[in-house]
């Protein structure tokens, strides 16, 4: 007899007799074997008895991902049936809408052509003529680009070549969140022509000055320093009414039994091989800073003010940044809206709302900000916005919000891309533009001037810091 993957689909049926009310509930098997399409993503599940095949779909042609067990499947995501045709699949803050479908997309993968450039091309290019959701924010004319990169492209196409070629056409959308790697023998061979011909670009930072400056910023103004995770996480209080908090990611906020004492080289590898073997990364992520949040604000709850530092922070997981904000806000809070790209449109919007936590802090919160701040970082920034008590410090966020919708093309190569809009309760898209601090300081945009000008400001102090301190003295 097969395995049967199936939900319950819990009905009430309510009768009244008089005063008396009796619920009977019924349970409903619902097979979940078959075609499934999300509901924008270009993706799509075949679940069968033991296997889950996955595809990325495009019209230019599907592209088969690698299986996965049924119980692996059901193990990293909650799925949530809505009808015996819909379902939701959670994966952390995540959740994508699936429709039952009749399309057989393993037709439309065509393994004759994985290698074929041009039709590499073309997978390439309708995915994003299809997924991505910002070609008028950053002025981009894509069927422009097609007649300019196409004939480019040939038969004989060499792998290098048209690395260089996808590389650049994706670059002029200078989107931080579009990326493309390929294997590590193609990355060397890239490197080895770059190293051939070397150009200077003004946005290097010069090795060691990030964590010179971040070092030099605790070790200016924290007392009692604590931390997590070799660092990457340091608090403290800058005097007796200030607390302060350094995130440089939001994707180191997993919490492993590894001790801090080990050598950084062997503590990140055990915690990268612990990542990538949890059942389910991103509540890894979110339990972990729910953990170290709660250690944190149980240090500083006599404080007066608490200031978040992200002026370093390039973003990584939502799952830490909401389980952040959830730290500082005492009742059920509604902080934005995320659409995501389908067809023409877009699907519905889904909110995103911040649960107060056992433990909280309810005074002053100060948000540090750069041009630095990016990605998951400013999505902690656009919810401080919803904080009664919360203000920002520092200069305008990078402005990439978007969830990256990660793809293959049929040759291998993986890359990503944006698909999603997030929006403030206001309905503002602070895509591309950032979102403008309430306390405006006159921070470089480029990283490596950004570093070096904040090198000398904290010889006298830090102007952001210093800002908050005169704040919350003016106003105590």
């Amino acid at each position: 007899m097969r395995k049967i993957i199936a939900v319950l689909l819990i009905s009430i049926v309510t009768f009244s007799c008089q005063n008396n009310t009796k619920k009977v509930t019924k349970k409903e098997t619902v097979d979940l074997k078959g075609n499934w399409e999300y509901l924008g993503f270009g993706r799509a599940r075949v679940i069968g008895d033991s296997i889950v095949e996955s595809y990325h779909t495009s019209t230019a042609g599907n592209v088969r991902m690698s299986d996965n067990s049924v119980k692996d499947f059901f193990t990293y995501y909650k799925v949530d049936t809505l009808s015996n045709d819909t379902i939701l699949i959670k994966d952390g803050v995540k959740v994508f809408k699936l429709f039952r479908s009749d399309t057989d997309f393993v037709q439309k993968v065509n393994d004759s052509l994985a290698n074929d450039p041009k039709y590499n091309f073309e997978v390439l290019w309708n995915t994003f003529n299809e997924q991505y959701c910002y070609f008028k924010e950053r002025n981009i004319d894509w069927d422009t680009m097609y007649e300019t990169y196409a004939p480019q492209v040939k038969a004989d196409t060499e792998p290098l070549e048209l690395f260089l070629l996808f590389e650049k056409m994706l670059g002029e959308i200078n989107d931080g969140h579009i990326s493309i790697d390929v294997p590590d023998a193609l990355e060397e061979a890239y490197q080895k022509q770059k190293a051939h011909t070397p150009t200077a670009n003004a946005e290097d930072v010069p090795k060691g000055l990030e964590k010179k400056v971040k070092n030099l910023v605790i070790e200016k103004h924290l007392k009692k320093l604590g931390e997590f995770n070799q660092g990457e996480l340091q608090w403290g209080m800058v005097n007796d009414d200030v607390a302060y908090i350094q995130t440089s990611n939001m994707i180191s906020w997993a919490h492993y039994q590894s001790a801090n004492s080990k050598p950084k080289e062997e503590f990140w590898e055990e915690w990268w091989g612990r990542l990538n073997e949890a059942d389910n990364y991103h509540e890894d992520v979110a339990e972990g800073a729910r953990f170290m949040m709660d250690s944190i604000v149980g240090t500083i709850e006599n404080a007066k003010a608490c200031i978040i530092d992200l002026r370093f922070n390039g973003g990584g997981f939502d799952d830490a940044s909401i389980e952040i904000l959830n730290h500082f806000v005492s009742q059920e809070t509604a902080m934005g809206t995320k659409k995501v790209r389908l067809g023409q449109g877009f699907t519905e919007k889904h909110l995103i709302t911040l649960t107060p936590s056992k433990k909280t802090f309810k005074r002053k919160v100060f948000v540090l900000t750069s041009h630095q701040t990016a990605s998951a970082a400013e999505v902690l920034v656009l919810g401080s916005k919803e904080i009664p008590n919360a203000r920002t410090v520092g200069s305008t966020t990078e402005g990439v919000f978007s969830d990256i919708l990660n793809k293959r093309l049929p040759n291998g190569w993986n890359y990503g891309l944006s698909n999603m809009i997030y929006e403030s309760m206001e309905g503002v898209s602070y895509e591309e533009v950032g979102i403008t601090p309430d306390v405006k300081l006159a921070y470089p945009e480029n990283s490596k001037d950004f570093y070096e000008y904040l090198l000398e400001d904290i010889k006298n102090g830090d102007d952001a810091i210093e800002q908050v301190l005169a704040l919350v003295k003016a106003e105590s």
